[in-house]
């Protein structure tokens, strides 16, 4: 289902200079080290290099970068933003697969993240042929990541208006939470997986089931480009949007990403149910064989950090109003403290709740013996 037009690619052309083009002084020769300066960095090779015929090839991946950007650069921020997650996880082994070709090791990956702009920034760079502000390394893993990988899948970003069109598509209930985002995912010729899915899928179509899964960027991009899934692990699925959306922790974008600051996501889950594990309530189910399951949907709820810090606040100001109201008896602060404390602590079980007690006793308990 495309969504998004793709406005034609604009050429790395340049305007012909002739302010100087009738003079009557002699013309006078460049030296090689000045025409090697004035060159865009991008095609700069160092001195002693002889083919020249590699310097075309960076200017080729350029332009195809810019022509990815300029087709959707939403989908291309929400990518890169999974990637960059992906690459500095200490599960980078296992997270970040395939691995880029451009780069020998994570170390040299992580010097290169370091200098790549901003994509928006690089976008209107590119579209005023300003080629300066990407060193070669950079154009090479850009190239790798969001042209390269469209073989195996890439992303398309959905305007707001079309998300309830969706909804009714999938047969699913309009979350409580509207996202900020939603990107389909596309699978390539080159997606072993998604063809055997495809295959598996078109054989029983009356198995096939819808599932969301909350989970980290850096696993869902493994999830997007592994072949498999790790050894041992499986995917829970659950029916229920609003459960999934609970289980995505907040995590930091990138820095000025137009996906937001403050990163959630939640992934549309599409799968054929054939003997796979699920709860009692049948409201969730294991996926063991990546096979039988791909990733259609991705559902990004983004915020800036100041949007996120008053939704903290909204949420802690019930627990700060009871703090705050049984720490008013100070006379009294000292045996209610205790109280909960023995209270909580003839809770084995763990609950949630009667750890909120035993924190808010402690509390108490402190500022009664200070």
């Amino acid at each position: 289902m495309t969504l998004l037009s793709c406005p034609a690619p604009v050429g790395l052309s340049r305007a012909k200079n002739s302010t100087h083009s009738q003079t009557n002084q002699s013309m006078k020769r460049i030296s090689w080290r000045r025409l090697m300066s004035v060159l865009p960095q991008s095609v700069v090779l160092p001195l002693g290099y002889a083919p020249l015929a590699r310097a075309p090839l960076d200017l080729k991946s350029l332009f195809l970068v810019q022509r990815r950007l300029q087709e959707d650069l939403l989908g291309c921020e929400a990518l890169w933003t999974m990637f960059v997650a992906a690459a500095l996880s200490y599960r980078y082994k296992t997270r970040l697969r395939p691995f880029p070709r451009s780069c020998q090791s994570i170390d040299h990956l992580c010097r290169v993240l370091a200098d790549v702009p901003r994509l928006e920034t690089l976008h209107e760079n590119l579209l005023l042929c300003d080629y300066q502000s990407c060193t070669p390394n950079v154009v090479r893993l850009l190239s790798d990541v969001l042209v390269d990988q469209a073989d195996r899948v890439s992303l398309t970003s959905l305007r707001p208006r079309e998300f309830e069109e969706l909804y009714n598509h999938l047969g699913m209930p309009t979350p409580d939470r509207a996202p900020t985002q939603i990107f389909e995912v596309r699978s390539g010729k080159e997606n072993r997986r998604a063809a055997a899915y495809s295959l598996l899928s078109k054989q029983k179509k009356e198995c096939v089931r819808l599932g969301f899964c909350g989970c980290p960027l850096e696993k869902l991009y493994a999830l997007l480009n592994a072949e498999c899934l790790p050894e041992g692990k499986y995917l829970e699925l659950t029916s229920d949007v609003n459960e999934a959306l609970s289980r995505s922790k907040p995590q930091a974008g990138l820095g000025g990403s137009l996906c937001g600051s403050i990163i959630r996501c939640v992934a549309v889950v599409e799968f054929v149910f054939q003997g796979n594990e699920t709860s009692p309530d049948k409201r969730h189910v294991i996926v063991r064989d990546a096979d039988t399951m791909q990733v259609s949907y991705l559902m990004i709820y983004g915020q800036s950090c100041e949007e996120h810090e008053a939704e903290m606040e909204l949420m802690t100001l019930p627990g700060r109003k009871l703090i705050n109201w049984i720490g008013s008896f100070e006379q009294d602060a000292l045996s209610v403290g205790v109280g909960l404390l023995i209270v909580s602590s003839m809770a084995h079980f763990g609950s949630s709740f009667f750890r909120l007690f035993a924190r808010t006793g402690f509390h108490i308990l402190k500022r009664g013996l200070l």
